[in-house]
């Protein structure tokens, strides 16, 4: 079992790393955890649709309020807009990344003062739309801006689908990087305490 504990602190940066079969259980579980402590959760979801992990989210009991997404293959596998248009940013498609980071921009301004995780919920997918080179350069960029806002950030992958030297880099943008073969990740509370309000932007 790994645990998120009071490290979990504003500007941190974290690489989850998860067995293919866990990736799904540690996304919601992170969630509800964030969510239980209070936390305003912006999840960037390339791997699943936002209307299904709304479905999942309601049925462990996380608050839906609490959770805002960027929405990257909805739109694109549907080709239009779904019925369940709440708490998100439809981007176009995965590959589009200019929209991705102004929808990540676009939500960070918003309730500044509250403390905010931003969560990429699969590195892994993001490459089977986009080169390593173009991944790569988005998680850096998101990284520093999250650090200038004093936010958190938690990127999941599998590390059985990364190459090598990618997996260097991305552990080179990370604070900690969390290996979860076991659930649930435990967060402490002091992370209240830790997350300063983020400046002015």
């Amino acid at each position: 079992m790994n645990e998120i504990t009071g490290t979990l602190t504003g500007g941190n940066i974290f690489l989850a790393l998860s067995e293919a079969t866990n990736l799904s259980e540690t996304n919601y579980t992170l969630v509800k955890q964030l969510s239980d402590l209070q936390m305003r959760i912006i999840v960037i979801t390339v791997n699943q649709p936002s209307p299904t992990l709304k479905t999942i989210y309601r049925k462990n009991e996380i608050d839906i309020s609490r959770v805002v997404f960027i929405d990257a293959i909805t739109k694109y596998a549907l080709g239009g807009l779904p019925k369940d248009i709440d708490n998100a940013i439809f981007i176009s498609s995965p590959s589009n990344l200019t929209e991705i980071g102004i929808g990540i921009t676009e939500m960070l301004k918003e309730n500044p003062d509250e403390k905010t995780c931003v969560i990429i919920d699969s590195v892994n997918t993001m490459l089977v739309y986009l080169p390593s080179p173009s991944v790569l350069k988005f998680v850096h960029f998101l990284s520093s801006k999250l650090r200038l806002m004093d936010s958190i950030g938690v990127f999941l992958a599998v590390e059985e689908g990364l190459d090598p030297l990618l997996l260097t880099q991305l552990t080179t943008f990370a604070d900690e990087v969390l290996r979860v073969p076991t659930l649930p990740i435990e967060i402490s509370k002091e992370v209240l305490n830790s997350c300063d309000p983020p400046p002015f932007f």
